[in-house]
C-alpha cells in the first residue's frame, strides 16, 4: 500500500510541476517544495524588508568573499531571534535577486547548520542561510502577496498548535487559501500539500463549493485543475468521471491534448465514450486524435480495439503510430489480432514495421 501511495504522490507532483507554471506567474517564484514543507523545515520564518541586497562579506584573512542579503525584520512568524537586522547567505546557483526596500518572506536556518556554508559563521558574517531553493522568491507585495502572507502565517502558527485538531484546521485553511488564490504557483503549492499528506484532513467536503468554482474556470491552469480532480477523486470527495468529462468539454483547444492525457489516465465508460467520439471524428486535429488513441490504450480495454483499428486507416502517420501504441497497451487477444492484421496487410511500410515490432513485444510479454 505504501509503495502505491508513493508512486501516486511522485507521479502527481511531477504532473503538477510540469503543467501548472505559466508565464504570468513571475511575481511569486517557487521551487519543488511546497510552502507547508518550507515552513516545516525552516528554523526561522520572517517577513522582512531588504536593506542591502548585495552587501559584501570578506573574511578576516581575505580569502573568502561572499555576497549577502541584509534584511530588517518586520515580523517573526516562526522561531526566535532578538536581532532587528540580520545578514543571510543564499545557497545554490542562480539565487533570488532582491531590490533595496523589497518586502518578502524568508525561510531560514542557522548558518552553523549548513555543511557548505558554516565556515561563514564568524563576526560580520551571515547568521542564517536561506533554505529556499535557488531562485525561489516570496514577495508579500503585489496581487498575491497578501494571500501568501496569510497562508504562511497559518502554516507557521500550526507548528506551535496545542492540539492536533487545531494544527489540522490551520493547515486546512492555509491550503484552501492557496488553492483558490488564482496564482498558479500558490495553487500548485496547496495541491502539493494535499498530495504529500494523502490521509490528512487538509481538505473537507465543506470546502468543495469553493473548489468547484476553481475546477470549472478556464482561467485556472489545466494542470492545477486536473491535479486537484485526481486528488479529490482519490479522497472520495467528488465524482471523478463527471469532472473529467467537464474538463474535456471545457478545455481550450490548446489545452485539450493535456486534458485528454490526464482524463485517459482515469478511465471510465463515460470518459471512454467521449474519447471514442473525438478519435472517430475525421476532422479532429492529428495531435488530438493521437492523444485519444494513446489514452484509450489501457490494459484490458478491449472495447477500444475497434476504434483503434479504425484509426490505423487514418492518413496521418502520427495517428496510426498512436493507435499501434494504444493497441499494444491493451495487451489482450483482440488487440494482438488487430496488430497482426496491420503487421501483415497495412498499405504503409512504416506502419507495417511498427505493428510488427508491437506484435514481437506482445509475444515476448506472453512468453514471460
Amino acid at each position: 500500500m505504501g509503495t502505491c501511495v508513493s508512486a501516486y504522490v511522485m507521479s502527481l507532483l511531477v504532473f503538477i510541476s510540469v503543467f501548472t507554471t505559466t508565464e504570468s506567474s513571475a511575481h511569486i517564484i517557487m521551487g519543488t517544495k511546497s510552502l507547508h514543507l518550507l515552513v516545516a523545515e525552516a528554523d526561522l520564518v520572517l517577513r522582512a524588508r531588504v536593506t542591502d541586497p548585495e552587501t559584501l562579506f570578506v573574511s578576516a584573512d581575505g580569502v573568502t568573499q561572499r555576497r549577502l542579503v541584509e534584511i530588517e525584520i518586520l515580523e517573526r512568524l516562526k522561531g526566535k531571534t532578538s536581532a532587528k537586522r540580520i545578514r543571510i547567505a543564499q545557497d545554490g546557483h542562480d539565487v533570488a535577486r532582491y531590490a533595496t526596500g523589497e518586502e518578502a518572506l524568508f525561510f531560514l536556518r542557522p548558518i552553523a547548520k549548513s555543511r557548505e556554508l558554516r565556515m561563514l559563521a564568524v563576526a560580520g558574517g551571515p547568521s542564517h542561510v536561506s533554505s529556499q531553493e535557488h531562485a525561489e522568491k516570496f514577495p508579500v507585495e503585489g496581487t498575491y502577496g497578501p494571500v501568501l502572507l496569510s497562508a504562511v502565517r497559518k502554516l507557521a502558527k500550526s507548528e506551535s498548535a496545542e492540539t492536533k485538531e487545531e494544527r489540522v484546521a490551520l493547515i486546512r485553511k492555509a491550503t484552501l487559501e492557496l488553492l483558490v488564490s488564482g496564482d498558479p504557483e500558490l495553487g500548485a503549492s496547496g495541491l502539493a500539500s494535499l498530495v504529500l499528506a494523502p490521509h490528512a484532513a487538509f481538505i473537507t467536503p465543506s470546502d468543495l463549493p469553493a473548489l468547484e468554482k476553481l475546477l470549472k474556470s478556464n482561467d485556472v491552469s489545466i494542470g492545477l485543475r486536473a491535479g486537484l480532480i485526481a486528488e479529490l477523486e482519490r479522497r472520495g470527495l467528488l465524482d471523478g468521471p463527471d469532472h473529467w468529462l467537464a474538463l474535456l468539454r471545457t478545455a481550450p483547444p490548446e489545452d485539450l491534448p493535456v486534458a485528454i492525457r490526464v482524463a485517459g489516465a482515469h478511465p471510465s465508460p463515460r470518459v471512454s465514450a467521449i474519447l471514442f467520439q473525438i478519435l472517430e471524428d475525421t476532422d479532429s486535429r492529428p495531435e488530438i486524435a493521437a492523444e485519444c488513441a494513446i489514452a484509450l490504450g489501457t490494459r484490458g480495454n478491449v472495447g477500444a480495439v475497434t476504434a483503434l483499428s479504425g484509426a490505423l486507416t487514418r492518413g496521418e502517420a502520427r495517428v496510426r503510430n498512436a493507435a499501434i501504441r494504444g493497441l499494444g497497451r491493451i495487451d489482450a487477444p483482440e488487440a494482438w489480432k488487430a496488430l497482426e492484421v496491420a503487421a501483415s496487410t497495412h498499405s504503409d511500410p512504416t506502419t507495417r514495421r511498427r505493428a510488427q515490432a508491437a506484435v514481437r513485444a506482445a509475444e515476448s510479454r506472453r512468453a514471460r
